[in-house]
C-alpha cells in the first residue's frame, strides 16, 4: 500500500478514523454481510487487512489497500518510517545508479522490499494505462 500511496498521493481518509476507538463497517462480508467493526487499535486494523490480503481478488495486495483501506482506516496509521525509507532506497538504486552492492552483502529483507516495490510500481503503471486508455 506504501508504494500506491507513494505513486499516487494520499488518499484523504475521512476525519472519523483520525483517533482511535470508532465503529465502522467492515470490508470484508461475513456470510454476505458486512458487519461493523470495533476499531480500539491498530492490531484491530491489521485484523481487517489480514482479511483483505486472504481475499482472492484480481489485484495486488498493494492496489487492494489503496483502495480499501480508507473505507476503514487511515492508511497513514499503518505506513511507517522504514517503508518511505525503503521506497527511497529503491529510488536511488534504479533511478540513479546507485549500487545496491554485493548481492551477499544485501540482507534478505531490503531484497525481498525492493522486490515487492518494484512489482506495487509495475502495478501502478499497469493500472494508470487501464485507466488511460
Amino acid at each position: 500500500m506504501a508504494v500506491w500511496l507513494w505513486y499516487y498521493g494520499q488518499q484523504g481518509p475521512s476525519k472519523l478514523y483520525e483517533s482511535l476507538p470508532y465503529t465502522t463497517r467492515g470490508v470484508v462480508a461475513i456470510e454476505g454481510k458486512y458487519p461493523q467493526l470495533r476499531i480500539e487499535t491498530i492490531d484491530d486494523i491489521w485484523n481487517e487487512v489480514d482479511k483483505l490480503c486472504q481475499e482472492n481478488t484480481k489485484f495486488s495486495d498493494g492496489q487492494n489497500l489503496y483502495h480499501t483501506v480508507p473505507l476503514f482506516a487511515d492508511p497513514n496509521k499503518l505506513t511507517e518510517s522504514w517503508m518511505w525509507d525503503m521506497i527511497q532506497e529503491y529510488n536511488y538504486v534504479n533511478r540513479f545508479g546507485v549500487s545496491l552492492g554485493e548481492l551477499d552483502n544485501v540482507s534478505a529483507f531490503r531484497l525481498d522490499c525492493f522486490s515487492i516495490i518494484d512489482r506495487e510500481i509495475n502495478n501502478c503503471m499497469k493500472f494508470e494505462q487501464k485507466k488511460n486508455g
